[in-house]
């Protein structure tokens, strides 16, 4: 729909305008990709005809974040295989559109029946791997809780962001702000990151 499109546009056009007056380095925005069927679906011409509405509504979005010198990000949401969005990310051909990954919504796809596991993701995703909301959940709804308090085991995925080039940009995501100080410790305990 054009009109949605417009609107679209013209909200991620105003976020920039944000973007600019913070001076923030990225942007997040969610993936467009909602499969049915088999993780390992080919979504074949659905995913032409995807990539090219995503292309008309954010040309000129991509070009004003490119002058800013910001980031777009591209979040997995209910994606159940890397491959579509990592085709979509790489279609822009610019250095300023990159994945992000939300390791909660990685573990739920997983967890619902064969989605890959948050460090499997950033494997596919390499040096496309632009972003990372860090949050742990038990897989059941996106809990947003400290890291230790779920399922998801963050020392592969940490050792695949060691193994990258550029080191993304890492997010603890908490619904409740009291966790974060406990999420970042559990990472810190863990020999993950440091401060």
């Amino acid at each position: 729909d054009r009109q949605i499109q417009e609107v679209v546009r013209g909200r991620m056009l105003q976020a920039l305008e944000f973007v600019e007056f913070v001076g923030a380095t990225h942007m997040v925005i969610h993936s467009p990709f909602n499969p049915f069927g088999n993780p390992f679906l080919n979504l074949g011409t659905s995913s032409r005809l995807i990539t090219d509405a995503v292309h008309q509504t954010l040309k000129d979005v991509v070009k004003a974040a490119e002058s800013l010198g910001c980031t777009i990000v591209i979040e997995n949401i209910y994606d159940k295989n890397p491959a579509p969005l990592l085709e979509l990310v790489r279609s822009f051909a610019s250095d300023f559109v990159k994945m992000s990954l939300d390791t909660g919504h990685a573990m739920i796809m997983h967890k619902m029946g064969g989605g890959p596991t948050p460090d499997q993701w950033a494997a596919a995703a390499g040096d496309l791997l632009g972003h990372i909301h860090i949050q742990d959940t038990d897989g059941m709804d996106d809990r947003h809780w400290a890291p230790g308090r779920g399922d998801i085991n963050f020392f592969p995925l940490f050792e695949q962001v060691k193994s990258l080039a550029e080191t993304p940009r890492l997010i603890l995501e908490m619904d409740n702000m009291d966790w974060i100080l406990e999420g970042n410790q559990n990472l810190v305990d863990r020999g993950l990151v440091a401060y």
